[in-house]
């Protein structure tokens, strides 16, 4: 079953059934998931839970000696997985973009700002008319990165700071007008003025172009300003899926997502209420058995060690993978 929502808007990218596996090891295991055209989707978890890993595979870029072992994922209809390496170089910026986590090495030290854009533009030659028009494009969207063209075109990256590198890396995703952009922590290594500013340009991205986004990270904060809709991961598999309202103030939560927000700190809250999450992410070449969140879970029982709980999803798509939460919605139902 692919997770989406009913009532949102044609599905862009749907992910069904995917494992991802270095050699015994599953970072990814049998992850089902829709993004709706024009949708912000955040993927969240703690770090190893695999949200980065999912993230590559929407391009089909897991490195090796990653490789999927099962399922797939479609763009538009178009299994992304089964591409050949020619459609995939179409594909990749054309269709879907993204930004790495580590900006300051996804540009080419030795090559100006300008001529890496003019190398992408010679690779792509029916992106524009002329090469002059795909220049001035490039130039709006350094404005719409609140950048100065002139100043950035001509400029090497050891000449620009963290949030400019950022920036100019999100420009150059999007130079060829993809439908979606894919990134990893993009607020990650940021001053808080810096991470105000990439915020701004992501919505107006959003709101400017229709670009559909889809981000892995840790700020939960982020999560509740920009997202429309959460993907929460643990131990490689979905735990649950859901609006920013259902993930953050809803009463059919897996406990997993409940802790992760119960951690975070409040102005308003008395400090001693933030609640860290007892024990560890598991190890996945050893896992326990049944809920993988079980041994660190407040409400598990006996029930929970037997058998892994399945995604369970309401009327409105909001699905949670645990016996307890999916017991109220059992309940809910029935009632008169």
């Amino acid at each position: 079953m692919t997770v989406g929502r009913e009532g949102a808007g044609p599905a862009l990218i749907e992910v069904d059934n995917l494992t991802v596996s270095f050699g015994r090891l599953r970072a990814v295991e049998e992850v089902s998931l829709t993004v709706a055209e024009g949708e912000v989707c955040a993927l969240v978890g703690e770090s190893g839970c695999g949200k980065s890993t999912l993230a590559y595979s929407l391009l089909s870029m897991v490195p090796p000696p990653g490789v999927v072992s099962s399922g797939e994922v479609r763009y538009r209809g178009r299994s992304v997985t089964r591409m050949s390496r020619k459609q995939l170089n179409e594909f990749r910026a054309a269709d879907v973009a993204i930004v790495f986590q580590a900006a300051m090495n996804a540009l080419n030290p030795v090559l100006t700002v300008g001529r890496q854009v003019e190398h992408i533009l010679s690779s792509h030659p029916d992106a524009f008319a002329t090469a002059g028009e795909g220049r001035e494009y490039f130039e709006r969207l350094l404005q719409l990165v609140r950048l100065p063209p002139g100043g950035v075109w001509g400029s090497y990256e050891s000449r620009l700071s963290g949030g400019m590198k950022q920036r100019v890396a999100i420009a150059i995703a999007m130079l060829l007008r993809p439908s979606a952009l894919v990134l990893d922590e993009p607020t990650t290594a940021l001053d808080v003025l810096n991470q105000r500013l990439v915020i701004d340009i992501l919505r107006d991205l959003h709101e400017t172009l229709g670009t559909t986004i889809i981000f892995v990270t840790h700020d939960l904060g982020l999560v509740a300003e920009m997202a429309e809709r959460v993907a929460v991961m643990y131990a490689g598999r979905l735990v649950e899926v859901g609006t920013v309202d259902e993930i953050f103030y809803g009463s059919r939560r897996h406990p997993y997502a409940k802790a992760l927000i119960e951690a975070i700190p409040s102005v308003v809250r008395d400090e001693a209420l933030i609640k860290s999450i007892p024990g560890q992410v598991p190890n996945l070449l050893d896992l326990p058995r049944g809920c993988r969140f079980g041994p660190r879970c407040e409400l598990a029982r006996p029930a929970c060690a037997e058998a892994e709980p399945p995604l369970v999803s309401d009327r409105d798509g909001h699905s949670v993978a645990c016996y307890v939460a999916n017991e109220m919605l059992e309940r809910a139902v029935v009632a008169p």
